[in-house]
């Protein structure tokens, strides 16, 4: 059970860093914050598989869920990342741009997604997962 809670509240730190500002021409001016990422079903998606994974016991399967909810997470930020200026701002794909206009915000929740994901490897790294007394 202190697995499962330390798990939920490194994984709600991470998500945390959505309240930043990760995008923008001005700071404070023209800002976009990390909750651009829930507009996109299947971030929201991968929050949810993350936390079904974290909190049952299906052996194996939670596992898998939470590690696809986590990757998943992340590519959502890298494609937000990519995509975010195409409606507001340029119209088109620009990888310059997306570098030039992205606050160091984005990069720290970027890098505490991948923590988290290595944190949830290690807890679990050489489990025996089918084992209740192992998961919990």
């Amino acid at each position: 059970m202190k697995r499962k809670i330390a798990m939920t509240i490194i994984f709600i730190i991470s998500l945390s860093t959505m309240f930043m500002s990760w995008f923008g021409g001005q700071k404070g001016i023209q800002d976009i914050s990390g909750f651009i990422l829930m507009d996109n079903p299947i971030a929201v998606t991968c929050i949810i598989l993350t936390l079904v994974g974290i909190w049952t016991h299906f052996g194996h399967t939670s596992y898998m869920l939470s590690c696809i909810g986590l990757i998943g997470l992340l590519a959502m930020e890298i494609y937000e990342f990519f995509t975010w200026h195409i409606l507001t701002i340029s119209g088109a794909f620009n990888f310059s741009l997306s570098l030039e206009l992205c606050y160091p915000e984005f990069y720290i929740a970027l890098m505490s997604t991948i923590v988290t994901f290595l944190i949830y490897k290690y807890y679990f790294w050489k489990r025996d997962l089918t084992n209740l007394e192992d998961y919990v």
